[in-house]
């Protein structure tokens, strides 16, 4: 892995008002209802003209800056933006510009480059927009359930999480596994980092991160994923029709109303 390769993602702090997908989603009808693949991958599904994605290979400022929390729902939005036919491009100016805004970062002097918290840029991008799209809602995901991990991929066409990068990525990349035995660099954590997963299966995450395709093993997520989340994005939810029964879609709404937010 390249050095100007950057990291930064602050650590997660947990928030008992944050809203868990688990609650609004009953695993089990979606699943014996044959709704949610037992894998799927949004980045290899066509697109309305019947093609395959673009190649989404801009690390969106992430070699330059530790803009990763901006980066990871750049890539996001690149691609939903394809699925749905929304003509939306982020670029590394605009994901640059983000983490500045939100930050003080200064792109000429390199000053302020200290990361972000994922939880308020999903905030930034649910009240006032991020990219020229908003979010519907956004939902905390157990790492740990991987038919809910599997769902909430499905749901909101790719996930956003945060980890705790080992050492042992700088050998791996751009396929995170867990390594048997365990290897001091594998106990060694050089930092946060922040990633788009567009597909998930019983056996690999597939996302992108720095502008490549990388993978996860599910042991890999279990054991250095901090945080994940599910973002619903406004033109998601108007462009791939009705909610699935077995989401109780209006329940969510209701809830996020109720917060006063």
């Amino acid at each position: 892995m390249n050095k100007m390769r950057f990291l930064g993602k602050l650590p997660f702090q947990p928030d008992h008002r944050d809203l868990k997908l688990a609650k609004y989603i009953d695993k089990a009808k979606l699943i014996e209802a044959a709704q949610v693949p037992g894998a799927v991958d949004w980045g290899v599904f066509p697109t309305p003209d019947g093609s395959d994605p673009a190649p989404d290979t801009d690390p969106l400022g992430n070699d330059k800056a530790g803009d990763c929390v901006y980066a990871a729902p750049g890539h996001m939005v690149n691609l939903v933006a394809q699925l749905t036919g929304a003509p939306v491009r982020v670029t590394t100016a605009m994901a640059i510009g983000a983490y500045s805004e939100d930050t003080g970062y200064d792109p000429v002097t390199g000053a302020n480059d200290n990361g972000a918290n994922i939880r308020d840029m999903l905030n930034r991008w649910r009240k006032r927009g991020l990219y020229g799209t908003t979010l519907a809602v956004y939902c905390a995901v157990d790492r740990n359930d991987a038919d809910e991990v599997t769902i909430a991929t499905w749901l909101c066409g790719g996930l956003i999480g945060g980890y705790n990068l080992p050492k042992s990525v700088w050998a791996q990349n751009p396929d995170w596994y867990v390594p048997d035995p365990l290897t001091p660099d594998d106990e060694t954590i050089i930092g946060g980092h922040c990633v788009f997963w567009h597909g998930t299966s019983p056996g690999l995450d597939n996302g992108t991160s720095w502008g490549e395709d990388t993978s996860a093993t599910p042991p890999w997520r279990r054991r250095h994923c901090e945080e994940l989340w599910a973002p619903l994005l406004s033109m998601w939810v108007l462009r791939s029709g009705r909610a699935p029964n077995g989401f109780a879609w209006g329940d969510l709404l209701a809830d996020v109303s109720a917060r006063g937010e």
